[in-house]
């Protein structure tokens, strides 16, 4: 009888995946929560709680789920390894449910950021003609501080530069997500090949679970039958050796009569 050692590289690797699957289902977990937060924090948009903090905190989230995305198409792709050099159904179903599962999730992530970009460039637009207007309206007025005051003054300029400024950040934004936006459907169509992949590996294991088991149910037909047939032959065998027992205890006794009468 043969022991695996606890340094047995077969050992480490099932520990190794194992922790990998704990890792990337943990991360998926981390990616369904910035989804959430995103949606959460543009319900705040056209509110008096909307700040630029809060669009800065939106930029950070879409990045945050970026970088979760390359992190856990590397852990899957490295859980697909595994799963085919083990060969094991266990791991291979595993891995499957894994994937479509974070494929839900991306493709949810991958809608609400659609959803964040419609509504930056529509802020966007709004701070672009607030800013025309507040200045097409200086340019109406006179020459000179005639019906202001020096607060009023300061005050203007502070909301035209805050307009200018936000402007400039929210475009920047919109290219940050646009350009993250690609990198998801990158991964998106990655994951999705994946995905296909396993499911059709799922398929040809259930194929091969059920031929098996057919093939199993057929063997144990045919043993049953096989049996059957014996039975049958033994019992044939023995009613013939009673038959023939019979015969000649009669042919003893007429040959006995026939003797008796001479």
């Amino acid at each position: 009888m043969s022991y695996m050692s606890a340094e047995s590289p077969k050992l480490g690797e099932a520990e190794h995946y194992n922790a990998l699957v704990q890792e990337t289902s943990k991360a998926v977990g981390q990616f369904n929560q910035v989804t959430r937060t995103i949606a959460q924090k543009m319900t705040l948009f056209g509110t008096p709680q909307d700040s630029r903090a809060n669009h800065q905190q939106l930029t950070e989230l879409t990045d945050r789920g970026n970088k979760l995305v390359a992190k856990i198409n590397r852990r899957l792709q490295e859980l697909d390894k595994g799963a085919k050099a083990a060969g094991g159904r266990a791991r291979k179903t595993q891995v499957a449910k894994l994937s479509t599962d974070y494929k839900n999730q991306l493709k949810s992530f991958e809608e609400t950021c659609q959803k964040l970009l419609t509504a930056e460039r529509a802020a966007v637009s709004n701070l672009r003609q607030s800013s025309l207007s507040f200045r097409s309206d200086d340019d109406n007025k006179p020459a000179g501080f005639d019906g202001y005051n020096e607060d009023q003054i300061y005050a203007q300029a502070n909301v035209t530069g805050y307009n200018e400024d936000d402007l400039v950040r929210r475009e920047e934004d919109i290219l940050k997500i646009n350009q993250q936006l690609h990198e998801v459907n990158a991964a998106f169509q990655e994951v999705d090949g994946l995905v296909q992949d396993q499911g059709e590996i799922v398929v040809d294991i259930e194929e091969n679970t059920n031929a098996a088991q057919a093939n199993t149910e057929g063997a144990l037909r045919n043993v049953r039958e096989a049996n059957l047939k014996r039975g049958f032959c033994k019992c044939s065998k023995t009613k013939l050796i009673c038959i023939g027992i019979f015969a000649l205890v009669v042919v003893v006794a007429i040959i006995a009569i026939l003797t008796a009468v001479k």
